[in-house]
C-alpha cells in the first residue's frame, strides 16, 4: 500500500489538542523543506484542534469519525468499542486513497486506527511522544510501530521493546529563529519585576482566581511586580476585578497572540506543564515555575515537570500550593536575588533540543527511502 513515487507522502495521525498538533505541524514544515515536491497530509476530527488549525497550513487536511476509548461516561465508553471495526475499516480506506510513504502518530484518540492499519499493511509508522508519561493511543501503538521519538529519556521505560531515539519535541519555526537572537538577561535588582501568566489558550481557572491573590499578598515587594495575565477567551472580565487590590501593575488580556514578545519581555514565567510549552521555554531559556495541571491525563503534566525539574532547569509548584507560603518565599526568592534567575536560564537552555524536527524529519526521510 505504501508509495511508490519520488515525491513522498506523509501522514501525522492524530491531534485533539495543541500539544499534540503543533509539534506535528513543525516536523511537517522540515520535512517538505527536506524534501522538495513532498506532501503532508494530517488525520483529525472535526471536534480537534487540527479542524481550526490546519485548513489555514499549506498542508492538506482529512477528518476522520472517531471518539475516545478512555474518559467519558461507560457508555460512551462502549460505543467507541462498537465503532472500533467501522473506523478500522475507514482507516484502511482512507490510507488506500492517501498511498502514504509513512504514517506517524502524534497521540491522541484520532491516531489510533489510522496509524495501527497502517502498520499491518506494511506502511513504515513511528510515533511522537511529547510527554514523559505516554497517553494511552501511544502506548497501545508502540507494539506495532517502527519506531519512537520522544522527548523525555525516560519516557522510553513505558514503550517496551521500541527502538527510540530522543530528539527532543519540535516547536515552530518563528520561536526558533528568536532563540537563536535571544539572551536572558535578569532584572537588576529592585527594579521592576515582569511576570508573564499563561494557562493555555482558554486559560486557567486557578491561575485566574488564584495568583493575583498571590502577587497581592507579596507585601512591600509587590509595587515592583509588573503582571501580563493571559486569562483566556471571553475570561479577562472574571479576572480583572481579583487584580483590583493589587499594588503593583496588570494588564489581562484574553490571548497572546506575539508570544515572542511576550516572552522577550518576562523576567519570570508562571505556567503549567505541557510539552510544547516546556519545549518553547528551553529553546529560549527562561526562568519558569511549572504548575502542572492536576486534572491532566495520568497526571502527565506532574511528569514532564519533575523531568526539568531534577535537571535544575525549573520549579515546580502544586496547584493548590498558588496562594501559599510556599509560592511567595519562592518568588521573594526571586525577586531579591536575580541571580538565581540566570542560573535557572542557563540551564534551561542547556536542555533545549532545537534540531528536534529536523532531526525527526530526517529520519522520516530515511523510513520512505524515496527523497
Amino acid at each position: 500500500m505504501a508509495s511508490s513515487t519520488t515525491d513522498p507522502h506523509l501522514v501525522i495521525a492524530g491531534g485533539g489538542t495543541g500539544g499534540h498538533l503543533f509539534p506535528g505541524i513543525a516536523v511537517a514544515d522540515e520535512f517538505v523543506h527536506r524534501c522538495p515536491g513532498a506532501r503532508v497530509t494530517f488525520v483529525g476530527t472535526e471536534s480537534g484542534i487540527e479542524a481550526r488549525v490546519v485548513p489555514e497550513l499549506e498542508h492538506e487536511l482529512e477528518l476522520v469519525n472517531i471518539t475516545p476509548l478512555k474518559g467519558g461516561s461507560v457508555a460512551r465508553r462502549a460505543a467507541s468499542l462498537l465503532r472500533l471495526p467501522g473506523s478500522g475499516w475507514r482507516a484502511r480506506r482512507l490510507l488506500r486513497r492517501l498511498q502514504p510513504a509513512a504514517v506517524v502518530s502524534v497521540g491522541g484518540y484520532a491516531a489510533g486506527p489510522v496509524t495501527l492499519v497502517a502498520a499491518l499493511s506494511g506502511i513504515p509508522t513511528a510515533l511522537m511522544e511529547q510527554n514523559s508519561y505516554p497517553g494511552l493511543t501511544n502506548r497501545l501503538l508502540s507494539r506495532v510501530v517502527d519506531h519512537g521519538f520522544l522527548t523525555f529519556e525516560d519516557s522510553a521505560s513505558h514503550f517496551g521493546s521500541l527502538p527510540t531515539s530522543v530528539p527532543g519535541n519540535p516547536v515552530r519555526k518563528d520561536l526558533l529563529d528568536m532563540a537563536d537572537s535571544f539572551e536572558y538577561t535578569p532584572p537588576k535588582k529592585g527594579a521592576a519585576f515582569h511576570i508573564l501568566i499563561i494557562g493555555g489558550s482558554g486559560g486557567a481557572g486557578s491561575f485566574n482566581q488564584t495568583i493575583p491573590i498571590w502577587l497581592s499578598s507579596m507585601g512591600e515587594l509587590t509595587s515592583r511586580i509588573h503582571v501580563r495575565h493571559q486569562a483566556g477567551r471571553n475570561r479577562s472580565e472574571e479576572v480583572v476585578p481579583h487584580y483590583r487590590d493589587f499594588e503593583g501593575e496588570a494588564q489581562v488580556v484574553e490571548f497572546i497572540d506575539d508570544m515572542t514578545e511576550a516572552y522577550r519581555w518576562c523576567d519570570l514565567l508562571i505556567c503549567r506543564a505541557g510539552a510544547s510549552t516546556i519545549a518553547e521555554v528551553l529553546n529560549l531559556g527562561i526562568p519558569a515555575i511549572y504548575v502542572p495541571f492536576p486534572h491532566a491525563a495520568d497526571d502527565h503534566q506532574r511528569a514532564n515537570a519533575r523531568s526539568i525539574v531534577e535537571a535544575g532547569a525549573g520549579v515546580m509548584i502544586d496547584d493548590s500550593e498558588l496562594d501559599s507560603d510556599r509560592a511567595r518565599n519562592l518568588l521573594t526568592g526571586f525577586m531579591n536575588n536575580p541571580q538565581a534567575l540566570a542560573n535557572l536560564a542557563a540551564r534551561a537552555r542547556s536542555m533545549a533540543r532545537p534540531d528536534a524536527g529536523a532531526d525527526i524529519a530526517d529520519h522520516l526521510r530515511q523510513m520512505c527511502q524515496c527523497c
